[in-house]
């Protein structure tokens, strides 16, 4: 049970204006271990809430008893605050369609206690009526299998705008996967692993196999430390980012004996086969997951971590014997800043989130209208929507400048998508009535000249483009001076878009690392015996001088790698600095 410490503690991190008995969802229900939630009548996979993902929340769930569908339900602000939540009345919902998968976000939903005791109350009517939904099974019989990998291999032909990229023989592979069934029953999750590592081959960097089962058990559990990369290597940061592990000698040399390089090579069959800055970060954050690693590995769990540090010149080592934590660490929002106006009358916007906050885009910009510079903070941003882009876009280009041409586009003709498949990405064909002179002047100009460095295979629709030109709002000015963009491997998605875009623009400078590469319009099916969801790219995603997004990233013009203070609540930022030493 949760103790009454627990409890007092997390009633004192509850800020006052916020109800902690309180829910944004009208309906709860549960597929397998994974929540789906009702919100103004609609059904939706939940992914994140104001930004904290919904795997991390159901995480912490899952180590106070009795787990995570209790607690999601009935203690939800408690274990926000928790995972660092700022707190507020109401919240932004990052959501996935049932229907399609495409990503929803509903912002400005309250939080009531009326909507938490229904949630409670629907619960216990379903547990005193023995209507619990039963444990999904663990293994399924071998034709299941091999029709789900029939499934796999059919909807992956009708939807995946990569699957002529690379080297993959899909046919092949799939018959592979069928021939090595053995026996009368499947594991799921090693089903589950085979399809995921084939679909990584491809480069998608959005791609992924998910189940309803959990990869990791019940009482697994994590490093006490976040991995961060930092010039010099990686270091290891206190979750609470209040000190270094080993501040006299920060960077991690080995963990178990492995040295990072190795650990990063184990990992890479489980990731996209994107850049190697993607691969890097995303190999580093599992690694969190430590006990469900060394599963995979056939070593043992729970043992203490021995682990190496040393100076950034290796003349100094230090070896330490870490216990295990019971709590997953959260990497969270980094830097943790906000739009302000710097020293030396430079402006500071940053852009956590890509989650539509035009509103908040231009009151910043109205700020920054006399000032000698701007610098635009996208570090870390995983992207979401592009608005932000559109509504920035508006103020660096002038009157008497042409629009500019960010992305174009194919998106693999399906049944399952209409025609207007990339309307949401703010992308249309070169005749749509929607475009102004200047806007198809810029189009024409961009399809002259552009040649893709891969032809997708297969039916595809034709170009789509999506072009920055000014907007007309009514606070928009003209912002002809100096721009530093800060960009890291944290950078994916839609803020790669956002970076390949505005690095076109002539006043703007991309300072600090390259992004990890991104673009998909990712959409997903599901598995008809194990109800696998199956989510990759329907759209094949270029820059204008041919480049993929995926499997790139964007290239700065200036590095500047951040140092191990660096991501301390107390540290520095040399990216930063850099970028104001540049004005």
């Amino acid at each position: 049970m949760v103790s009454l410490a627990l409890v007092l503690s997390l009633a004192v991190l509850v800020p006052q204006d916020v109800d902690e008995k309180s829910s944004p969802f009208d309906g709860l229900r549960w597929s397998g271990d994974q929540p789906e939630v009702q919100v103004d009548g609609t059904w939706y996979e939940p992914v994140a809430i104001d930004g904290v993902d919904v795997e991390e929340i159901l995480t912490l769930a899952d180590t106070w008893s009795p787990g995570r569908e209790k607690r999601f339900a009935e203690d939800l602000v408690p274990i926000l605050m928790r995972l660092e939540w700022k707190g507020d009345r109401v919240v932004d919902l990052d959501l996935r369609s049932l229907e399609d998968g495409s990503a929803v976000r509903i912002e400005g939903v309250e939080m009531t206690r009326s909507k938490r005791e229904a949630l409670r109350a629907s619960r216990n009517t379903r547990e005193s009526s023995g209507a619990r939904r039963p444990s999904p099974p663990t293994s399924i019989s071998r034709e299941d299998a091999r029709a789900d990998i029939e499934a796999f291999g059919a909807g992956l032909k009708d939807q995946f705008a990569y699957l002529g990229l690379g080297e993959v023989d899909l046919d092949r592979e799939l018959a592979q996967i069928r021939e090595g069934i053995d026996g009368g029953q499947v594991d799921i999750l090693e089903l589950r692993l085979e399809l995921h590592r084939l679909l990584m081959r491809f480069g998608d960097g959005h791609a992924q196999v998910r189940s309803n089962l959990p990869l990791g058990q019940r009482g697994d559990k994590y490093l006490p430390f976040l991995l961060v990369e930092a010039e010099g290597g990686v270091v290891a940061v206190l979750p609470d980012r209040s000190a270094l592990v080993e501040p006299a000698a920060p960077f991690v040399r080995s963990i178990d004996g492995k040295t990072m390089d190795e650990w990063i090579e184990l990992a890479r069959p489980y990731i996209a086969n994107g850049s190697p800055q993607l691969v890097r970060r995303r190999a580093l954050g599992d690694m969190r997951e430590i006990d469900r690693v060394r599963r995979v590995l056939g070593e043992e769990t729970g043992a203490p971590l021995k682990v190496t540090f040393s100076t950034e010149d290796g003349s100094e080592t230090v070896e330490r014997e870490l216990e295990l934590s019971s709590r997953r660490p959260t990497y969270g929002d980094w830097p943790r800043s906000q739009s302000e106006l710097l020293e030396g009358d430079i402006g500071y916007l940053r852009i956590a989130q890509m989650n539509g906050d035009v509103d908040s885009l231009h009151e910043a910009m109205e700020e920054f209208v006399d000032t000698e510079g701007l610098i635009v903070d996208v570090r870390g941003n995983g992207g979401g929507t592009r608005e932000l882009l559109l509504a920035l876009g508006g103020y660096l280009i002038g009157p008497k400048e042409p629009a500019v041409v960010g992305n174009i586009a194919q998106y693999r003709l399906s049944e399952r998508f209409d025609e207007d498949h990339l309307e949401a990405r703010y992308m249309h064909r070169p005749d749509w009535d929607g475009w102004n002179d200047r806007q198809r002047e810029a189009i024409e100009a961009a399809a002259a000249t552009f040649k893709p460095e891969w032809q997708p295979v297969g039916e595809f629709s034709e170009w789509h483009y999506l072009v920055m030109d000014r907007t007309g709002h009514p606070a928009e000015y003209f912002y002809d001076l100096p721009v530093v963009v800060l960009s890291d491997s944290g950078c994916f998605s839609a803020t790669d878009i956002f970076l390949g875009a505005v690095e076109l623009l002539p006043r703007v400078t991309l300072l600090g690392a390259a992004s990890s590469g991104g673009s998909a319009r990712s959409q997903s099916f599901r598995l008809p015996k194990t109800g696998f969801e199956v989510r990759c790219a329907s759209m094949a995603s270029f820059r204008p001088d041919g480049r993929l997004y995926d499997g790139r990233g964007i290239e700065v013009d200036v590095e500047v790698l951040p140092a191990p203070e660096d991501f301390l609540r107390a540290g520095g930022d040399a990216q930063l600095k850099a970028a104001l030493e540049s004005f």
